[in-house]
């Protein structure tokens, strides 16, 4: 996908990062049915820093960036269902990351009791779901279009607003 625009190259390469920190995190995660990895797996807590990260900042800035600036000029542009969906998504990514950013300090203490483990796993495995699959609508859907309905000035007060804030 050649882009134009540096606004959707921004939203793209967030992407591809989120993307692939899932794919690391649920590869990790999915067979560790019965708890953490053992002290000596020095992967796990880099990994654990990476997503805590991600969610924290990552996330919240480039939702921030969709839903104050993105959204409402899709609905100008006359993708307001296309907003409202990805709206809905950001809320229910938001739900699942805010249970799971409360056990990631735990589980990189390994201070996970069995059945908060298995909340824990739970979690992870939904957010993975989740957000890989709006990152992957996103790529499909928002990013060819704001690459079309930006002029080169929005973009660039978008990007500068972004990269600043």
């Amino acid at each position: 996908m050649q882009l134009q625009r540096q606004t959707s190259r921004t939203l793209h390469e967030e992407h591809v990062a989120v993307l692939a920190l899932l794919e690391r995190f649920e590869q990790t995660l999915a067979p560790l049915k019965s708890g953490p990895p053992g002290p000596d797996d020095a992967t796990w807590g880099l990994l654990l820093r990476q997503l805590e990260t991600a969610l924290q900042h990552e996330v919240t800035r480039h939702f921030a960036l969709e839903e104050k600036q993105l959204f409402p000029r899709l609905r100008e542009y006359g993708e307001g269902d296309l907003a409202d969906l990805l709206l809905e998504e950001h809320a229910s990514i938001r739900e699942v990351a805010g249970a799971l950013l409360g056990l990631i300090g735990r589980a990189a203490q390994r201070e996970l009791d069995p059945p908060s483990w298995h909340t824990f796993r739970i979690c992870g495995l939904e957010l993975v779901e989740r957000l890989g699959s709006h990152a992957r609508m996103e790529e499909g859907a928002l990013v060819p279009l704001v690459d079309e309905m930006l002029d080169e000035q929005t973009d660039m007060e978008i990007w500068n607003a972004h990269a600043n804030g």
